[in-house]
């Protein structure tokens, strides 16, 4: 059977035209290439070189078998580029499933860092309800998903992110932005947009109110987080929510912190079954490295 240093020294015969330069190429004896040569010759049971007093001739064989082997060294050096591109994500996709209220300025920041990082990679952002990302996310759909909304499926593992407490936001110029701080007294008559009844915070700011006996004046209930922030843009109302949904909306509303604390959590979803890539690891990567640059609340 052929070994590579037998088809070492078989290339090195051919290119350099001598037993004698192949040797002094492969940093060996001039016999020790010679016995690889015959050992080739016996393995193929091809006659590989014609046999003249100080020099070898390649045969027609010979030739045929170098252009085969020199194919096979330019499909392994290309395997090898291949795999350089794997290591680099050169080839890489990435498909990631963001709930709505974080896909309007808080995946953009967190991809900011990562393109940055890792040019090639093609991306796919899909805006789509938990219920919906974690479906894709067993379905093999997409690579990874962000929600703050809690997920209770065997099949999905949850990695923390990041906390935030909800902030008061209202639109630029709002008699409550002269405020260092909010609470829920500052509500009272105030026209309110919430989150639908439904939803686990919209309970939990609910609850507060009440403990406080505080009742805002209901406006609009939305169930995404941009349609709260656009309606509070126009100056429709107030609202609380994280501050990480507010995006895009920040040259056209401010916020102020709110008390008591109410605070959720931003999870990155993964599907248990299915092996991270390595683009996927970078971009957990590149997402805990710009939530650590948030202060909190912010």
């Amino acid at each position: 059977m052929m070994n590579l240093r037998q088809i070492e020294a078989f290339r090195a015969v051919i290119e350099t035209g001598s037993v004698s330069r192949a040797a002094e190429r492969l940093s060996i004896s001039q016999p020790a290439v010679s016995k690889l040569i015959q050992n080739l010759e016996y393995s193929t049971r091809l006659p590989l070189f014609e046999r003249r007093p100080g020099r070898v001739l390649p045969t027609a064989e010979a030739f045929l078998l170098f252009d085969e082997i020199e194919r096979i060294v330019k499909s392994l050096n290309s395997l090898q580029l291949f795999v350089a591109d794997i290591r680099t994500m050169h080839h890489a996709s990435l498909r990631i499933g963001v709930m709505p209220a974080l896909s309007v300025g808080f995946i953009q920041d967190v991809l900011k860092g990562y393109v940055e990082t890792h040019p090639e990679t093609r991306i796919v952002v899909q805006a789509r309800s938990t219920i919906k990302i974690v479906e894709w996310l067993l379905g093999g759909n997409i690579d990874i998903g962000l929600s703050s909304h809690p997920v209770d499926h065997p099949e999905i593992i949850q990695l923390p992110l990041c906390r935030q407490a909800y902030v008061c936001i209202m639109p630029v110029g709002h008699r409550l932005a002269s405020r260092e701080s909010l609470g829920p007294a500052d509500f009272d008559g105030e026209p309110f947009i919430s989150f639908s009844p439904e939803s686990d915070v919209s309970i939990a700011i609910s609850r507060v109110f009440e403990e406080a006996g505080v009742k805002p004046r209901l406006q609009i209930e939305a169930s995404m987080a941009p349609t709260m922030c656009a309606s509070v843009a126009r100056g429709l109302g107030i609202a609380l929510v994280n501050p990480l949904y507010i995006g895009g909306f920040a040259d056209v509303i401010t916020h102020r912190p709110f008390l008591p604390l109410i605070e959720t959590e931003v999870r990155v979803l993964l599907p248990r079954h299915r092996a991270q890539s390595l683009a996927t690891r970078a971009f957990i990567d590149s997402a805990e490295t710009f939530v650590a640059s948030l202060p909190r609340g912010s």
